[in-house]
């Protein structure tokens, strides 16, 4: 508020041109009342009556042209005893000389009260018990502005349909003037066809006095739709508005879930109850995927409407959410890590990573030592969709309403550098049909040797099975079809157990045949088009004592193993902790000197390979980059990993090739043989 006016009296004493003399002013003055805190007190001149109230004295008789000052100051002290003892929110000020009368050359005094607070009760009043020089020259009252804004709110979020009017509920001196921070044209205090927003008034009444109101008018949330669709079915779901929705596709389905849908685009209008609309755009597109090890980007574009007028979109940047379906098929997505920010560039666009916070729900799939046929790889592959948004305006920007990317596979797995920036995976996995692992087309491999191969369905495949041929010593061959999966789907993982004993081929083999070879493919069942590559396994019958298979994650996410058929050397680091004891008088001899506080064991299994192949040399550089090694124990992985070093791929002095590593297993503190 401002142009309040605190209650003031100015009173002014002058001598009365009536009867003057030097003394007849004094005995004009009988007594003096003030109007104080809703209540009169009397003042009465000692020469009167001094029982009528506080006195106030003026020297007589007075030749004195200047008694006219000495009386008055006598009435301001008189008055300040009466406001101290009575705690009254009152100040008077000191007299003043305001000129002197021309013929008599008698001075001129007044002096002020002015309350100390804003309040009707405190306004102030003077009389006079007689004619005398005593006259009031100023007077006013306390007059605060107080002013009440009625609204009636906006309906439909972004509507002008709101009313705001302002009324000065205080007795204040008309006109009033209104001021719109936003407006300066509007100069009432009623304004219709408004927005939702804060606006600000200031008010003014005719003496100056003024108040600055803020007015909220209100609406109902924006309707917002969120769109989580798969490569066939798309669901909206509807926010905001007055709730109570309905939907109505281009081609006349009135449903919120769409099911069955082949790719294209949909376009659906979605409703409220008070007849709010959004317009919803769906482009389905087969799914994609991405390797998590690799970047996994969202690009945004304002477009080239906002590149002519970038005002159009005030502070403009993008918002991105991460949704991820934790668990395979269940349709239920949950939104993993916060909302992520960025803001547009000076061409309207930005770049979202997001491969961080899918790659951490991923795992590599172990199998079981025991494991025959084949079983999807649940933990290397997970579905998502990224959600996106504008967001633009001046003061606190508003988030546009969200639409989604096609959702896509992220992957465990990753190419290096130049293949991932090359692009160059793709078109050789669609040609080549690779399995997931980087090892030779052709292994040698012992007949207890776990073997495992990963597939990943592509294009539209709804059924494989495993074709395996075999050779025989005796030049014979035959093929098997071996158990696949049905009702697959693009980018899901299977793993296939195709070792020597998970395909049962020791059952093939008589007194007068061997086997020799397998190989290994997946075919569509029933003697369908080739779905995969084929891996040829030979097996070799020679004894090895010192065999060891250790498998490990691959960098395109499939698990492979790794056959040491060399010697070994197991050492064991030992770390600990120790005391000295104190030795007392009676201390026990036997518990030494030293306290063990702890003791720690770690196996190191120091391996040989033996000989092996240029080919399986330069594969081994997964089993080296693994972040994911275990150890066949019996019928059991126990994990552990490589130890990081330098280590031999190719050395041209040498007729025989031979690789060897450190591998270092869990940390042991009490020790107990394998049971």
């Amino acid at each position: 508020m401002a142009g309040e006016r605190l209650a003031k009296l100015t009173l002014r004493a002058d001598w009365n041109p009536v009867s003057f003399s030097t003394s007849s002013w004094l005995f004009q003055t009988k007594e003096i009342r003030f109007l104080l805190n809703g209540q009169w007190v009397t003042f009465g001149n000692d020469g009167w009556d001094p029982t009528a109230g506080k006195g106030f004295n003026v020297p007589f008789p007075n030749t004195d042209a200047n008694f006219i000052r000495t009386g008055t100051a006598n009435l301001v002290l008189a008055l300040r005893e009466v406001l101290t003892a009575g705690s009254l929110p009152y100040v008077v000020s000191e007299v003043r000389e305001v000129g002197r009368n021309s013929s008599t050359g008698v001075m001129r005094a007044e002096f002020d009260i002015t309350a100390l607070d804003y309040d009707a009760r405190l306004d102030l009043d003077f009389a006079s018990g007689t004619t005398s020089g005593w006259s009031v020259v100023n007077q006013r009252t306390v007059r605060p502005l107080v002013a009440k804004a009625y609204v009636q709110d906006a309906t439909i979020f972004g509507s002008a349909t709101g009313v705001m009017q302002v009324d000065v509920t205080s007795w204040n001196r008309f006109p009033f003037t209104y001021v719109w921070a936003d407006d300066s044209r509007v100069t009432t205090g009623l304004r219709q066809n408004v927005r939702a927003g804060t606006y600000e008034v200031t008010v003014t009444d005719a003496a100056g006095a003024s108040l600055t109101l803020t007015v909220v008018v209100k609406s109902d949330p924006q309707l917002l739709v969120q769109v989580l669709s798969t490569a066939t079915t798309i669901t909206l779901v509807p926010s905001g508005g007055l709730p109570g929705y309905t939907f109505l596709w281009d081609d006349g389905s009135t449903l919120a879930t769409r099911t069955g849908l082949v790719p294209g685009e949909y376009k659906c209008t979605v409703t409220d109850a008070r007849g709010a609309t959004r317009d919803v755009v769906v482009r389905l597109a087969a799914y994609q995927y991405y390797w998590s090890g690799n970047p996994i980007t969202l690009s945004l574009d304002a477009g080239d409407a906002y590149r002519l007028d970038p005002t159009s979109k005030p502070n403009l940047s993008f918002l991105c959410q991460v949704w991820l379906e934790k668990e395979y098929l269940s349709g239920n997505y949950e939104q993993v890590g916060v909302t992520l920010e960025q803001p547009a560039d000076a061409g309207g666009r930005t770049t979202f990573e997001v491969q961080t916070l899918l790659a951490a729900y991923l795992e590599p799939h172990v199998p079981a030592p025991s494991f025959v046929g084949a079983e999807l790889a649940r933990p290397l592959f997970r579905r998502f969709f990224l959600q996106h948004a504008e967001q633009f305006g001046t003061g606190t920007p508003v988030a546009a309403p969200g639409t989604n990317l096609d959702p896509g596979y992220v992957v465990l797995g990753g190419l290096n550098f130049y293949e991932s920036q090359a692009r160059t995976w793709f078109a050789y996995q669609l040609a080549q049909r690779p399995f997931l692992t980087w090892e030779p087309a052709k292994k040698h491999v012992l007949p207890d040797q776990p073997e495992y191969l990963y597939h990943m369905v592509l294009d539209g495949a709804t059924d494989f099975a495993v074709q395996v041929r075999v050779a025989f010593s005796d030049g014979t061959d035959q093929r098997d079809e071996h158990p696949g999966q049905l009702a697959t789907r693009d980018f899901e993982v299977y793993c296939l157990a195709v070792g020597y004993e998970a395909l049962g081929l020791g059952s093939l083999a008589t007194a007068s045949r061997s086997v020799l070879w397998w190989e290994v493919c997946v075919v569509a069942p029933q003697g369908g088009p080739l779905l995969s590559e084929t891996r040829r396994y030979v097996l070799d019958q020679r004894t090895f004592p010192h065999r060891r298979y250790f498998l490990f994650a691959t960098s395109l996410g499939g698990m492979a193993t790794y056959a040491a058929l060399g010697e070994a050397q197991t050492d064991v680091e030992v770390t600990g902790e120790e005391s000295v004891l104190s030795l007392p008088a009676s201390y026990d001899p036997l518990a030494g000197d030293v306290a063990v506080q702890a003791r720690a064991l770690r196996p190191v299994l120091k391996v040989a390979a033996g000989k092996r192949t240029q080919a399986q040399l330069l594969a081994s550089q997964d089993l080296l980059l693994s972040k994911r090694v275990l150890l066949l124990a019996g019928q059991r992985w126990v994990p552990g990993y490589l130890k990081a070093k330098t280590s031999n791929l190719l050395d041209e002095s040498k007729r025989v090739l031979t690789q060897e590593f450190e591998f270092i297993m869990p940390t042991e503190r009490n020790y107990t043989p394998s049971l």
